[in-house]
């Protein structure tokens, strides 16, 4: 999404000087600058090992308690593959373990989720209703069940989301580097417009993984109607090496600009063994706010209040 003008510009070796004059704010950043929003945070994107997917330089269990070190409120981690649910639920107990006995300040949740990886069968998601851990269901796992068929979002598909907003459980819909099969061989806006539209409808919650990665401001304002949030990830707001070494950090800015912080909700999805922790991109997000000029009562909303409401609990 970035044009090879772009790129150019990007690369120029005066591009320091030139981000601080544009980005006065930068001069004025502090370390520990982003402590007092971390306070309440909600990480929504957590990878961590035991990860299906590739390695990963933490496990769920050290996530947390850096989470809960920083004071945090809430974590949920995502895998492809497998329900992380069952994992939320004993690593919160240790958790309080850790509490009880002293040993950690400050209590965060951990909370765990469903991937759409090999059925649509809403049977799967109403036998977890009942788990205190449960608050997302994935709907983008790499090569996971198409959702949507001749452009309509398929029976199946409609009564998850039903659930899921009956329920108070989120969705997560994208990311749309790996997700055309779910759209039937639709281009993935064409494909996830009819599927952000029935969530709009049925009154559910969702969060579009990374949208940045694919689509121009425009187009992720018109893919968030009432109860759709654009998911503002450390990727690709902050340079990947395994993913992607060059990224845009004004696109960051147009797109919080173009549809307001009350449609964002900021999330770390990183974790790789090339990438920083969890906690480590979460306060650089944080930074790069700042010095793109958003206030922290902009940047909390975006780290507290949304994702609050995103996964159901009280703001």
């Amino acid at each position: 999404m970035i044009s090879e003008d772009r790129l150019r510009e990007l690369s120029r070796p005066d591009w320091a000087q030139r981000f601080r004059e544009r980005y006065p704010g930068v001069q004025q950043l502090q370390a520990g600058i982003e402590n007092e929003s971390l306070q309440g945070a909600i990480d929504v994107h957590v990878h961590a090992e035991p990860c299906s997917l590739s390695a990963r330089s933490q496990d769920y269990t050290q996530v947390a308690i850096d989470a809960a070190r920083a004071g945090m409120r809430a974590l949920v981690r995502k895998d492809h593959y497998y329900s992380t649910v069952g994992e939320a639920y004993a690593i919160q107990h240790h958790i309080d373990h850790l509490v009880g006995t002293g040993a950690l300040a400050h209590r965060v949740e951990v909370y765990g989720g469903i991937p759409l990886a090999f059925s649509i069968d809403a049977a799967q998601i109403r036998q977890a209703l009942r788990l205190p851990g449960f608050k997302m269901i994935w709907c983008n796992p790499i090569n996971g069940e198409p959702l949507v068929r001749d452009g309509k979002v398929r029976p199946e598909m409609e009564r998850i989301i039903a659930l899921a907003g009956d329920h108070g459980i989120a969705l997560t819909l994208g990311a749309p580097s790996h997700s055309r099969k779910k759209y039937g061989g639709l281009d993935d806006y064409e494909g996830l417009m009819p599927l952000v539209e029935r969530v709009a409808e049925l009154g559910a919650s969702a969060v579009l993984d990374h949208p940045l990665s694919s689509f121009t401001a425009d187009q992720i304002a018109a893919l968030t109607p009432d109860g759709v949030y654009a998911g503002l990830f450390c990727y690709p707001s902050l340079p990947s090496l395994i993913k992607a070494p060059v990224v845009d950090p004004e696109r960051t800015r147009e797109l919080v600009r173009r549809i307001g912080p009350a449609r964002c909700v900021v999330a770390s999805d990183v974790g790789m063994l090339l990438e920083p922790t969890a906690l480590e991109a979460f306060r650089m997000m944080i930074r790069l706010l700042f010095a793109l000029g958003f206030n922290r009562q902009d940047i909390d909303l975006m780290l507290k209040v949304n994702p609050a409401r995103l996964i159901g609990l009280e703001s």
